[in-house]
């Protein structure tokens, strides 16, 4: 089902990321083998890489108490540790105030940074960036909690907690901090696409990525990773649709 919603996610992106590039991909040299094939590839890549994230992530997930806890409650007939009603709550209430944040610091910066992905979304028709909200809080989320925090914590839990079986907070915290600064990073290369890398842009992306993550992470250790997508979906909400109206 995470799969499903991952490959659902990623194609909801694909209007939102053609029109942002579409300069890039005008000016581009013709592709060696048609369109509709390259379409084919693409899926097949991230249904292989995310069914692998995936599938490691939920196994060790499961053994520090951490994974989808209201998807897994209601597939196995357990209890769920949280409510769906918790996590929901949670999740809109840490996302719209991370994305009001994340959208005044950008909001600064708008002037002095015109080549800003978000500043380039304002021109993107509301529809498409609605649905790349989705991308940020499925694939984005699977890739960057379930997986890297998830990895991070369980590597701490292995090697400095050998006499411990459940997740330390110092462990999580760690694990957390390490998952935003690689979250961070990871959207350089796309920014790169539109401009120049500077010490200024690595810093933002680090410090805006991070306003993000971090919350996002401690949702995903208290209420799950339903509640930390719901949190990333209500950010980039607030951050791509409603944003742009202030520019």
């Amino acid at each position: 089902m995470l799969l499903i919603a991952a490959l659902l996610a990623a194609a909801a992106a694909l209007p939102f990321v053609l029109e942002v590039f579409s300069s890039l991909i005008q000016n581009a040299p013709p592709f060696p083998i048609p369109l509709p094939l390259i379409v084919v590839i693409g899926v097949a890549e991230n249904l292989l890489l995310f069914g692998v994230i995936i599938g490691i992530g939920l196994l060790l997930a499961r053994k520090m108490g951490l994974g989808a806890p209201l998807l897994e409650g209601w597939l196995y007939h357990e209890e769920s540790p949280v409510t769906a009603q918790d996590s929901l709550k949670a999740g809109w209430i840490v996302g719209v105030a991370v994305g009001i944040v994340i959208l005044g610091i950008v909001l600064v910066f708008a002037h002095r940074m015109p080549d800003l992905p978000f500043v380039k979304a304002a021109t993107v028709p509301i529809w498409k960036r609605l649905l790349a909200c989705f991308y940020g809080g499925v694939d984005e989320e699977i890739l960057t909690r379930l997986f890297l925090l998830t990895l991070f914590a369980w590597l701490g839990l292995r090697f400095f907690q050998k006499q411990k079986a459940r997740l330390s907070t110092t462990t999580f915290w760690i694990a957390n901090v390490l998952a935003a600064v690689l979250f961070g990073l990871g959207h350089l290369p796309a920014a790169s696409r539109v401009m120049q890398i500077t010490p200024e842009v690595v810093l933002l992306a680090l410090a805006l990525n991070g306003i993000a993550a971090v919350p996002f992470g401690y949702l995903y250790w208290k209420r799950g990773l339903e509640s930390a997508m719901i949190a990333h979906i209500c950010a980039d909400f607030i951050l791509y649709v409603v944003g742009p109206t202030f520019l």
